[in-house]
């Protein structure tokens, strides 16, 4: 294939063939520096772990995904995203190989912007493209952690490659990867719809050129790769009525957020944004302001657009023209797209747009640079380094610094407290590992999240430590979130051994504890015998209730748990006066009976609201049920047979 007329403004350029190649590799490893350098400074929440977890039940199953995670409109993804990061985690079942992966295909995404632009438009406008697209602070931050909207720019870039290919080149195989790569492009994160009208404008087009039975062949393999999905939503029974609702139900509008997103995701604004609203300005006083820097890329952006639109206008035939109007229909498809909208609009939306935004900026500088030569490859390679400035001045603030709201705790610090958990279950001191945090996977707690994800090769069970403590009949090791939830107090007064894991500046520590067998604490009043339940359950003991500050009482009762059930059991506490009416109730979901093992001990702890003066005595009503279908746990007596749905428990006086 001849060279697009670039060989002249490569000569024009004033820059050697080996130059540019050398160039052309530095910038491409100062991007995957960028995007893959530090893997422990990413970003590991509750999103970044659910995604690793279905892709590791896929391997582990050995069956194919057929959903991903849901949607922020209320719908569950195609599964395409987890099939991607699956393919790394089946080489390394770690979560860097998933995060790297990331890196990896963005970095990629950046060599075939390289390619792309220096095969339209020469060597200037590719390092200039490049070079941007690398040193781009928002694509940094997209590339370098766990989300499924973070993989599109490798295929955003191969759609654009196939689209030339096939469409301007004339080499019509090339689309079927186009259609292909739309397909993927739209099931990855359903933001790629705004590439949809794209290709349909550029069809129409260059309609003279399609080899319609290749499209129809390339239709045909991208529905291929959505009857997974398909398949899952036609046997759960997901109508797309319920798609319309998710995707309508909001009054539509019409705003500017699209655009505004798109052009602070294409200069790199509010990047401090990423340090919280608490801590944001104590970063920016350890950088320049390099507001400059923004509008020297705004400009760059806007002309080289400009000339896009100008030269596809008055040079329809000409093949650069014609990559021109691709590049102009693909930079503005997706802010365009979602001007009008019935569903909140987010700045990830504007992925899709990376990196047609630079290769016009390369455009406009291949022509600048003509007249002002080196002065103007000083001026770029100047504004793309306030830009890497920046950027790993924020890596590094936001990795020491508490960021609430914002950058979460980097992936590293979590895996330093999970890797103490690990070891101690290793070497033989613990059976397994408590992850006692404030919530539950049913609730789809962070802490729970990402350390079953981290500890997943270890025996492990979640507690909610702000209704439970478990104590186990064999020795375990109990990973504590920060803040400590209610019940930790319980664990530290067992444990024999303790790890702190610092966290960043202003966050507390991670607490790694041994908590040997038997260290169950002893209630303030035993059962004797222990009440016993039709589940199997052992009612033990119980603590006075300790009125708090805020006048409510803490109530806790010791229990050991029976076999294990798919039932969801939840306690009830009546507090009832002298006179047996109901004063005060506490119920709760009891320790999940899924993960009860046997000779485990629980102490669970709930908050009555209090009545001071209630006349006494005082008698607290405690029992299980069934949820939701609330039918009562009985009672049995020594015989076996059931007798009450409660055991009465006489209490001396209001707190006490």
């Amino acid at each position: 294939m001849r060279e697009w007329d670039t060989e002249r403004e490569n000569r024009l350029s004033s820059l050697s063939r080996r130059t540019v190649w050398l160039a052309l590799l530095a910038i491409v490893f100062l991007a995957a520096v960028l995007r893959m350098g530090w893997p422990g400074l990413t970003e590991f929440k509750a999103d970044e772990a659910r995604m690793v977890s279905l892709a590791l039940d896929m391997i582990e199953g050995r069956r194919l995904a057929t959903r991903g995670m849901v949607s922020s409109v209320g719908v569950p993804n195609t599964p395409i995203s987890v099939w991607l990061y699956a393919l790394p985690l089946m080489v390394w079942r770690h979560v860097y190989s998933a995060t790297l992966f990331t890196g990896l295909l963005n970095t990629l995404a950046v060599l075939g912007c390289a390619w792309f632009v220096r095969r339209y438009w020469g060597n200037a406008a590719a390092l200039t493209a490049t070079l941007m697209y690398a040193a781009s602070p928002w694509a940094i931050f997209y590339s370098r952690k766990i989300w499924a909207q973070n993989l599109l720019p490798a295929l955003v870039m191969a759609w654009a490659i196939s689209a030339a290919l096939a469409l301007i080149e004339r080499r019509p195989r090339f689309i079927v990867g186009h259609l292909l790569s739309l397909a993927l492009v739209v099931q990855v994160h359903f933001s790629g719809l705004a590439l949809l009208p794209a290709t349909t404008i550029l069809l129409l087009i260059f309609r003279q050129r399609v080899n319609w039975r290749l499209a129809l062949l390339g239709a045909a393999l991208a529905a291929l790769t959505v009857l997974p999905y398909a398949y899952d939503l036609l046997c759960t029974g997901l109508a797309p009525s319920t798609f319309l609702q998710a995707l309508g139900g909001s009054p539509s509008r019409v705003d500017l957020a699209s655009l505004r997103d798109t052009w602070l995701l294409t200069l790199g604004r509010e990047i401090h944004s990423l340090a919280g609203a608490e801590a944001f300005r104590d970063y920016l006083a350890t950088v320049p302001d390099i507001s400059l820097v923004h509008g020297l890329w705004g400009v760059l952006i806007v002309a080289g657009l400009a000339w896009l639109a100008r030269q596809a206008w008055r040079d329809r035939r000409d093949p650069t023209a014609q990559a021109g109007l691709l590049v102009l229909i693909w930079a503005l498809a997706p802010p365009l797209f979602f001007l009008w909208h019935s569903t909140p609009v987010y700045p990830h939306y504007f992925i899709t747009v990376y990196p047609a935004p630079y290769i016009a900026a390369g455009v406009a500088f291949a022509l600048l640079v003509r007249r002002v030569r080196w002065a103007g490859w000083a001026a770029l390679l100047a504004n793309c380094a306030a830009q890497v400035w920046v950027w790993v001045a924020l890596l590094a603030f936001v990795g020491t610094r508490a960021t609430p709201g914002a950058f979460g705790t980097p992936l590293a610090i979590q895996l330093q407290a999970a890797d103490a958990a690990r070891r101690l279950v290793d070497e033989g001191s613990a059976a397994e590992v408590l992850i006692a945090g404030p919530g539950s996977l049913g609730q789809g707690d962070a802490f729970a999240l990402v350390n079953t994800v981290l500890l997943r090769s270890v025996p492990s069970r979640v507690v909610n430590a702000n209704r439970s403590a478990l104590f186990p009949a064999t020795p375990s090791a109990v990973l504590l979130s920060q803040p400590a939830a209610e019940a930790a107090e319980l664990y530290l007064g067992a444990a024999t051994r303790m790890v702190r894991v610092p966290l960043r500046a202003g966050e507390g520590a991670l607490q790694v504890l041994l908590v040997p067998r038997g260290a169950a604490p002893v209630a303030e009043s035993e059962f004797d015998p222990p009440y016993r339940l039709a589940n199997g359950v052992q009612l033990l003991g119980y603590d006075a209730p300790i009125l708090r500050d805020d006048g409510a009482a803490q109530w806790q009762i010791y229990w050991r748990v029976g076999s294990p059930s798919a039932a969801d059991y939840h306690f009830f506490n009546h507090l009832l006066d002298g006179q047996g009416n109901r004063i005060s109730q506490a119920d709760a979901a009891a320790f999940p009976a899924q993960q009860w093992q046997p000779g485990d001990t629980v102490i669970s702890r709930f908050v009555l609201p209090w009545l001071d003066g209630a006349a006494g005595p005082l008698t607290m009503r405690t029992g299980m049920y069934t949820y939701p279908d609330i039918q009562s746990v009985p009672v049995l007596d020594l015989a076996g047979n059931p007798y009450a749905d409660a055991v009465e428990i006489l209490l001396d006086s209001a707190g006490g």
